[in-house]
């Protein structure tokens, strides 16, 4: 009787072992790990560090203002008077100008419209003169020549087609010129100045166009001299527009 109950007694204990052991290794056995959720994808560190590279390194060009034009639209919008010494001929200067288009009706007097288009050129001149504005000047200081607003033609416009010299002056020569691809007239008048010492001298207006724009300039004379008009022909046929 004691041998079965010491039986009995041994069989308990190894099934308290047993189940000891199963509920220790179920215990300490580690819980199962789960990537967290997030709701987009993760970029790697590099991947960042390349982003924020792009955008530290995206042009300066492409970059907008808040009325969508680039920097580069608002200088395309913007006037321009530059003079510089002329890299074509020896001891002259480089006249750039761009400015806003006018119009004209009896080639006389010009308008200004709204929403004109800007017109650009270039000009070469002497050495010797200064330019302010749009008159030039030599080195005693006299006026020996002055630019006229840009012009724009209207469809049905011709250059000079309705011209005509006023009572102020007299007409000496009107002759057709040729600038490049250009197309233009020379007038030559006898003018009556109001006011100051001069009382007579010789303007030789310049119009040159490309069928939709003109480019008109008057240089001054006091007296006709076929070496001052060589001089005049020369600034002329140095003039380009500037597309």
């Amino acid at each position: 009787m004691n041998l079965f109950r010491k039986k009995i007694l041994v069989v308990l204990l190894v099934l308290i072992f047993i189940l000891a052991g199963c509920t220790k290794t179920k215990d300490n056995q580690p819980a199962e790990s789960k990537p967290p959720e997030t709701s987009g994808a993760v970029s790697s560190p590099d991947a960042e560090k390349e982003q924020d590279k792009d955008i530290k390194e995206a042009p300066i060009d492409n970059v907008t203002e808040e009325n969508g034009k680039s920097q580069a639209d608002d200088d395309e919008d913007e006037t321009v008077f530059e003079v510089k010494d002329s890299k074509y001929i020896n001891e002259w200067k480089e006249l750039t100008l761009k400015d806003y288009a006018y119009t004209t009706e009896d080639w006389e007097s010009y308008s200004f419209q709204e929403n004109s288009p800007l017109i650009a050129f270039s000009l070469h001149f002497p050495g010797n003169w200064d330019i302010q504005y749009s008159v030039f000047t030599d080195e005693k200081g006299e006026k020996v020549a002055e630019l006229f607003p840009p012009i724009m033609m209207s469809a049905d416009q011709s250059l000079l087609d309705n011209w005509e010299s006023n009572n102020d002056c007299e007409l000496v020569s009107m002759e057709d010129i040729k600038v490049g691809d250009l197309t233009g007239i020379r007038v030559v008048v006898k003018a009556y100045p109001h006011g100051g010492d001069i009382f007579e001298w010789y303007p030789h207006t310049y119009y040159l166009t490309d069928e939709k724009r003109v480019f008109a300039m008057s240089f001054y004379a006091l007296e006709l001299d076929a070496e001052k008009q060589k001089q005049f022909d020369r600034v002329i046929d140095t003039f380009e527009f500037i597309d």
